[in-house]
C-alpha cells in the first residue's frame, strides 16, 4: 500500500485553478467598519468638538419672528372679520331696504368696533346719513364704484392713519348706497416687555402704530427699515407667510438689536390685506454675552477615544476573524493539491475555525491511509465561535456610543435666556386674545343677526341662518329657541340642549360640564335694542340680562378653536376653563380632563390677572410653561378661562441643545456603523462558517454522500471547495481499495 494518496488527474487541477474563488470576503467589512468609524470620530470632531456659542441664541431671533408671527395673524383676521361683518350686516337690507340712518343706528347696536360710520351716494359723493367720529373720504374716488364694493385702503387724517372698509347697501331713497366704516389699525392688546417693542408699519415704512418701548436711536431705525425691506423683497412660499429675523450690529457695550419681521398679507386665495402692504416689526436688545456649554472639549476626546477604537477593533478583527480563516483556507487547499501531506495541519485554536481545522487533520490522515476508519464526529456542543469577538466589538463600540446618549438627555442645566421666557409668555397672551376675540366676534355676529330674525318667518330664518352658517366657518350650528325653548328654526348639526334650561343671560357660555366634546357657544335674545344705544353701550349690562323672548344660539366649534391655538414654536397649547379642565387644545386631548403637565397649576396661579412664565425643572423634563387669562371685556371675561403652553427646553434652539444633540448623533452614527459591519461579518461569514464546520467534521466522520456546496466566493467558500475536493479524493480512494480487495479474489476463483 502506498504512503501517499494519489495525485489527482490532470483534468481536475485544471478545473480548480480554472475555479479559483475570489478572495475578499471578510476583509469589506472590517475595512468599511474602519473607514466608518474614522469617519464618525472626524463628524464628532468637526461637528462637536468645533462648535461655538453664539452671542445671539437661534431662539432668541425666533421668539421675535414667532411673535411677528402671530401679530401680523391676529391683524389679518382682524381685517377680514371687519370687512366680512360690514358686508355681511349690509346684505340683509337687500330685500327691505332701509333709512341709511336706520342702518348705521342698527349697525352701531351690533358692533362696537368702528369709531365712525357713513352712508354715502358714491356716484355724486353726497353724504346720506353718519355715526361716529368724522370718516376721511377726501382723495377717495367713489364714482368708479359699480357692483362690487372697494378693498380696505388706508388713509390719512388729523388724528391719525384710518383703515376704511367699504361694503354696498341697500336704502329706500337713494337706493344702492356705499356704507364706509373707519377705524384705527391698532395692534392686538397683548403685554410686552419693557425692552420689546411691536410695530405696524405700512408699504412706505410709515410707522401706523406701535407697542412697547420707543425707539430713538439711529442704529434701532436702521434694523427696523432692514427688516421692512427684507420683507418687501421676501417670495412667500404658497401656504406660508413671508417672515424672518436679522440680528443689528454690537455697540460699543456690547448691546444689539434683534428684530423679528412677517407680512401681514397671506399668499393664498384673495386676501384684502395684500393691497396695503403691511408688515409687523419686533424687536429688543440682547446684550451680546455668549453663554456657555457643559462639555467643550467632549467633541475632541470622544474622537480621540473613537480613533483609538477604531485601529483597535480592525487589529483585532483582522488577528481574531481574518488571518484565522486565510490559514485555514491555505491549508485546506494544500490538502487538495496532495502537497506536504505528512505535515500536520495547522490551525486555530478557538471557534468554528478550529472545528474545521481538526477536521481536516482527520481528513489529511485519512487521505495518507484510505483504510483507515473514521473517527467520531465530536459531541455537538454550544460555543460561541465567531459572535464572541463580534460581540466582543459591538460591546466595545457600545461603551462609546452609550456615554454619549446619554450626555446628549434632557439637562436640567440649560439656561435659558430671559427673552425666551418672555416670548413664550407674550405668545400665551397673544393666543388668549385670538381666543377672547374670536368668542367675542361670534357674540357680536349673533347680536346683528338677532334682529332679523325678530319678524320672520321659518323659512326665511333657516335661510338666513344658513347664509350666516355658510359665511363663517366658527359655527357647528345656528338655532333659534322660543320662549319654552322649542326650537323654531336651525342650521347646521342637531342643537346640544333645548327646553327651558337653554335659556339665559346673553353672552358666551358652556352648554355641558361632561361628555366627549365640549360644547361652547353665544346666546343673543332676538328682542330688539333700544334704537339710541350707541357704539360705546356696555356689552356686559346687556349680556347680563335675562332675555325675554326668544334666543338666538351659535355652538362653536371645537376644531375652530383648536386651530387658533395651533401656532409654530409655541409647543404643546391647552384651553382651560376656572376649573382647570381643558377645553381645546392645538394636539390630542382629553375633553374636561385635568392637564397633563402638573407644574401647570404653578403658573395659572401666578396668572390671575396677567400672562406669567417660568421655566420649571422639578417632576420631569425641563419645560417652559406660560399662562394667560381670557381678560378684557365683555362676557368671555367673566368665563374665568385660560390659555396655558408648554414648551420642553430640549426642543429650543439653544447653543447647549444643539450640542447634545449633536453628540446624541455622533453616538448613533457609531451604533449604525457597528451595528452594520459586525452584522455583515455575523451573516456573510459567521453563519457560513459554522455551517461549513458542521459539514467538515460530518465528513470526517465517513459522510462521504453529503455533497458540500460554496455559497459564496469568499474565503468560507473557497475552504467549502477544498473540502468537497478532498471529499472527491476520499471517495475515490475508497473505490479503488474496494477494487484492488475483490480482483485477487475473483482470479482465484476462476
Amino acid at each position: 500500500m502506498s504512503s501517499t494518496a494519489p495525485n489527482p488527474p490532470r483534468q481536475h487541477r485544471s478545473r480548480r485553478r480554472a475555479d479559483m474563488p475570489l478572495l475578499g470576503g471578510i476583509r469589506p467589512p472590517i475595512a468599511l467598519l474602519l473607514v466608518l468609524l474614522l469617519a464618525v470620530a472626524a463628524i464628532t470632531a468637526l461637528a462637536v468638538g468645533g462648535l461655538r456659542v453664539d452671542d445671539t441664541p437661534q431662539a432668541v431671533r425666533e421668539s421675535h419672528q414667532f411673535a411677528a408671527e402671530d401679530t401680523a395673524a391676529s391683524l389679518r383676521a382682524g381685517l377680514h372679520e371687519s370687512a366680512t361683518d360690514l358686508r355681511r350686516a349690509a346684505a340683509r337690507y337687500e330685500s327691505a331696504p332701509a333709512e341709511p340712518a336706520a342702518v348705521l343706528s342698527s349697525l352701531g347696536q351690533a358692533y362696537h368696533k368702528w369709531r365712525g360710520t357713513v352712508v354715502v351716494r358714491p356716484d355724486t359723493g353726497r353724504l346720506l346719513a353718519a355715526r361716529g367720529e368724522t370718516v376721511p373720504l377726501a382723495g377717495l374716488d367713489l364714482t368708479k364704484v359699480t357692483d362690487t364694493a372697494p378693498a380696505p385702503v388706508l388713509v390719512p387724517s388729523t388724528t391719525g392713519t384710518r383703515l376704511l372698509t367699504f361694503a354696498l347697501v341697500a336704502t329706500k331713497a337713494d337706493g344702492r348706497a356705499l356704507l364706509v366704516a373707519s377705524d384705527n389699525l391698532r395692534l392686538p392688546g397683548i403685554a410686552t416687555r419693557k425692552e420689546q417693542t411691536i410695530q405696524v408699519l405700512d408699504a412706505s415704512g410709515a410707522v401706523l402704530d406701535t407697542t412697547g418701548a420707543a425707539l430713538d436711536s439711529e442704529a434701532d431705525r436702521k434694523v427696523v427699515s432692514a427688516a421692512r425691506e427684507r420683507a418687501a423683497r421676501e417670495r412667500p412660499v404658497p401656504g406660508e407667510t413671508a417672515s424672518g429675523s436679522l440680528t443689528g450690529g454690537a455697540d460699543d457695550k456690547g448691546v444689539r438689536r434683534v428684530a423679528g419681521w412677517s407680512a401681514v398679507a397671506n399668499p393664498d386665495g384673495r386676501d384684502l390685506a395684500a393691497p396695503l402692504g403691511l408688515t409687523v416689526v419686533s424687536t429688543s436688545t440682547v446684550d451680546g454675552k455668549p453663554g456657555g456649554l457643559r462639555h467643550p472639549t467632549l467633541g475632541l476626546a470622544a474622537a480621540g477615544a473613537l480613533l483609538v477604537l477604531a485601529l483597535l477593533l480592525a487589529w483585532y478583527l483582522i488577528r481574531s476573524l481574518q488571518r484565522p480563516l486565510l490559514r485555514l483556507f491555505l491549508e485546506s487547499r494544500r490538502l487538495t493539491r496532495g502537497d506536504r501531506l505528512e505535515q500536520p495541519v495547522r490551525g486555530p485554536k478557538r471557534g468554528e475555525a478550529a472545528r474545521i481545522a481538526r477536521a481536516l487533520e482527520e481528513l489529511r490522515r485519512q487521505l495518507l491511509d484510505p483504510a483507515r476508519p473514521p473517527a467520531p464526529a465530536p459531541a455537538a456542543k454550544r460555543r460561541p465561535g465567531t459572535a464572541l469577538p463580534l460581540a466582543l466589538c459591538a460591546v466595545l463600540v457600545l461603551g462609546w456610543s452609550g456615554p454619549l446618549l446619554f450626555l446628549g438627555g434632557n439637562d436640567s442645566g440649560v439656561r435659558v435666556p430671559t427673552q425666551v421666557v418672555a416670548g413664550q409668555r407674550d405668545r400665551t397672551d397673544t393666543a388668549a386674545d385670538r381666543i377672547r376675540q374670536a368668542l367675542n366676534e361670534g357674540y357680536a355676529d349673533l347680536r346683528s343677526l338677532a334682529p332679523s330674525l325678530t319678524e320672520t318667518s321659518v323659512g326665511k330664518a333657516e335661510n338666513l341662518l344658513r347664509a350666516t352658517l355658510a359665511e363663517h366657518d366658527r359655527y357647528r350650528a345656528l338655532y333659534v329657541l322660543g320662549a319654552n325653548g322649542e326650537v323654531l328654526a336651525r342650521a347646521g348639526e342637531t342643537p346640544h340642549r333645548t327646553g327651558p334650561e337653554a335659556l339665559g343671560a346673553n353672552g358666551v357660555l358652556l352648554l355641558n360640564s361632561s361628555g366627549k366634546e365640549p360644547r361652547i357657544a353665544a346666546r343673543a335674545a332676538l328682542t330688539a335694542a333700544p334704537a339710541e344705544t350707541g357704539a360705546g353701550a356696555d356689552a356686559d349690562q346687556e349680556a347680563a340680562a335675562e332675555p325675554k323672548g326668544p334666543v338666538l344660539i351659535g355652538e362653536f366649534k371645537t376644531d375652530f378653536l383648536g386651530s387658533l391655538l395651533a401656532r409654530p414654536g409655541l409647543g404643546r397649547v391647552w384651553l382651560v376653563d376656572d376649573r382647570q379642565r381643558v377645553l381645546a387644545a392645538n394636539e390630542g386631548y382629553s375633553s374636561f380632563g385635568e392637564l397633563p403637565d402638573d407644574r401647570a397649576r404653578k403658573v395659572l396661579a401666578d396668572a390671575k390677572k396677567s400672562a406669567a412664565a417660568d421655566v420649571l425643572r422639578d417632576g420631569g423634563d425641563p419645560a417652559l410653561l406660560a399662562a394667560a387669562p381670557l381678560g378684557g371685556n365683555g362676557s368671555v371675561a367673566r368665563l374665568g378661562w385660560s390659555v396655558v403652553t408648554a414648551h420642553p427646553v430640549a426642543w429650543l434652539h439653544l447653543d447647549q441643545n444643539r450640542a447634545d444633540r449633536r453628540v446624541v448623533l455622533a453616538g448613533m452614527l457609531g451604533l449604525a456603523a457597528a451595528a452594520l459591519c459586525l452584522g455583515w461579518l455575523f451573516i456573510a461569514v459567521g453563519l457560513p462558517l459554522r455551517r461549513l464546520a458542521a459539514s467538515a467534521e460530518s465528513l470526517a466522520a465517513g459522510d462521504r454522500r453529503t455533497v458540500l456546496y460554496p455559497v459564496h466566493h469568499d474565503e468560507v467558500g473557497a475552504v467549502a471547495r477544498s473540502l468537497e475536493l478532498i471529499r472527491q479524493e476520499l471517495v475515490r480512494a475508497e473505490q479503488a481499495e474496494r477494487a484492488g480487495r475483490r480482483t485477487p479474489a475473483t482470479a482465484t476463483a476462476r
